[in-house]
């Protein structure tokens, strides 16, 4: 018998409506799975797809600090900035063999980190993958609430399977490499023009709220993955021992040993740039106490190693110079502090910012950031509090010694520069009084910041008096050096920490300054005359070794501040 057309007058009119509807939905199947679109448009839209389901907490979290309503520009600019980011990244990492696999990877990463970051807040840095690594089976089923099935199958294994059936249209390579080369300018032209009209605002976006824009996602566990194991290969490549230098390192002795003791107070200043300090022109007299000192001598011409604290403290007492030094080995190489403390020198470093970031880790430590040790706390642990108990600090010995103290100053530690100094210290007024420089003008934010240098200048001129009655004993002297500057607003940029290649000066050029009374051994004249010589953290070692007397290879030649005739 056969087989009745689809328009047969005779089949009943349901069944005709039925067969009709299926070839329709047959149809529109077919047109689907054979529809080929570009890698991407693919990416714009997994991207947008993405920024919308799977940041749920970040944004709950950046409007809890930033109301819609008083920062409409601000979370428009950061809602495109994410997206800007996330399109950067997936471009770098999506090309037409492997794009599907990554981007599946991709909703299902921010499927499941999505849930948990939206529930109980979790944030997905590196030891938290760590940890989730180590959870048995038990404890993970005990987070498999229904949920969290639903979730992930409908954020995540839906979608996925969605991109899995997409058809990606193929180009020859040189339609590729210019349509990837395009899409990656484009991208990076949005993420700039997102960031440049928000500079302050986004200043203080990422020092002040790490937290919150560690609930990116996917991004941030993306991070983290690369994180670990980028320390697991730093794991293997870490030598079973301490690299060692200087090891033909020699002390000189005086003729006829009857030299004093030395006596060296090594201040390592925080965020203070040269333009700001009175002693090197500035127009306010930012450092009125040290310019009444004599003996002072204060370098015009001077550069730091980097444009953080974490990067900069290690260099500057490293065996290495900017170019070479590595912040990946800097834990296992020995610094200078190491070889003068083997050469009899009494090493002692005080800290009462973040911490030696490795430096002084085998010479004496103090923490001075709390007040069970500080005598001069307020709403923070003043500086001048490290000065505490120093003449028990030099005469720890039974007789005088060659002593090297080294004072780590909170300093001008920015944003808040209004809490980095005494009420009493506020000179310059009115005080930008937040963190949240964007809200303040320009100037109220330079007078927090001048004021935070006056309290150094108090600071730095109190260590001199200090030291002034220890001139019978000891050949004293006191350095001062600021581990790199900061930016205040200057093209709309703010505090420090920009890649050093393009980073402003103000970043870079730091103050040095040096009192050293005429009685002790190091050459006045020439000190005078290298005030006006370009200068950089690479003088520190070699300095501090010839202070002490320590000669060797290692630092043969190399320039430094002072000479010191021993």
């Amino acid at each position: 018998m056969s087989k009745q057309p689809i328009n047969n007058p005779s089949m009943p009119q349901d069944n005709a409506t039925n067969l009709s509807k299926t070839a329709t939905v047959a149809s529109i199947k077919s047109r689907l799975y054979k529809r080929q679109i570009h890698l991407a448009y693919l990416i714009i839209a997994v991207t947008l797809y993405l920024v919308a389901s799977a940041n749920i907490g970040f944004f709950e979290h950046v409007l809890a600090i930033y109301p819609f309503a008083e920062n409409i520009g601000f979370i428009v600019s950061l809602t495109g900035l994410l997206f800007g980011l996330m399109w950067l990244l997936f471009q770098l990492l999506c090309y037409r063999p492997t794009a599907k696999i990554v981007l599946i990877f991709m909703v299902l990463t921010a499927a499941v980190c999505g849930y948990f970051t939206d529930n109980y807040g979790t944030v997905f840095g590196p030891d938290m993958l760590t940890n989730s690594l180590q959870t048995d089976q038990a404890e993970a089923m005990g987070l498999m609430a229904p949920s969290f099935v639903i979730r992930l199958l409908l954020l995540g294994i839906l979608p996925a399977f969605i991109i899995s059936k997409v058809r990606l249209k193929r180009h020859v390579i040189g339609q590729a490499i210019l349509q990837k080369t395009a899409t990656l300018i484009a991208a990076i032209a949005l993420i700039a023009v997102c960031l440049l009209p928000f500079g302050d605002q986004y200043a203080t976006f990422f020092r002040q709220h790490k937290l919150v824009r560690s609930y990116t996602n996917p991004i941030t566990p993306v991070y983290s993955v690369i994180k670990l194991g980028i320390d697991y290969v730093d794991e293997l490549r870490r030598p079973d021992t301490m690299i060692l230098h200087a090891t033909d390192a020699k002390r000189s002795t005086a003729v006829g040993g009857a030299a004093k003791p030395k006596l060296m107070v090594f201040v390592v200043g925080e965020t203070v740039r040269a333009d700001h300090v009175g002693l090197n022109g500035y127009q306010r007299d930012t450092m009125p106490l040290l310019a009444s000192q004599t003996d002072i001598y204060s370098f015009k011409d001077a550069a730091s190693c980097g444009t953080s604290t974490a990067y900069s403290v290690p260099c500057m007492f490293s065996y290495a110079n900017r170019e070479d030094y590595d912040p990946d080995t800097a834990d296992y190489n020995e610094n200078v502090l190491d070889t003068l403390s083997k050469q009899g020198v009494n090493v002692i470093w005080r800290d009462n910012n973040s911490s030696s970031k490795g430096v002084a880790d085998r010479v004496t430590f103090e923490d001075y950031k709390t007040a069970e040790k500080n005598p001069d706390c307020d709403i923070e642990c003043r500086d001048i509090g490290m000065l505490d108990g120093f003449d028990k600090l030099v005469k720890s010995a039974a007789k005088p010694q060659d002593t090297l103290i080294l004072l780590h100053q909170m300093g001008n530690h920015g944003p808040a520069y209004y809490q980095r100094y005494p009420k009493q210290f506020e000179y310059y007024k009115p005080v930008c009084m937040t963190n949240e420089l964007s809200k303040c003008d320009d100037q109220s934010v330079i007078n927090g910041y001048d004021n935070a240098i006056r309290y150094t200048d108090y600071f730095l001129n109190s260590i001199i008096d200090t030291l002034k009655p220890y001139q019978q004993d000891y050949q004293v002297v006191m350095v001062y050096i600021s581990d790199h500057g900061e930016s205040l607003g200057e093209n709309n940029i703010y505090l420090h920490g920009m890649p050093y290649n393009i980073a402003p000066e103000a970043q870079k050029k730091v103050p040095v300054i040096v009192w050293s009374p005429k009685n002790n051994s190091i050459d006045a004249s020439r000190l005078a005359n290298m005030t006006s010589q370009p200068v950089s953290h690479d003088f520190i070692t070699p300095t501090l070794l010839n202070f002490f007397g320590i000669t060797t290879k290692e630092v043969d030649s190399q320039p430094t501040f002072f000479n010191s005739i021993n």
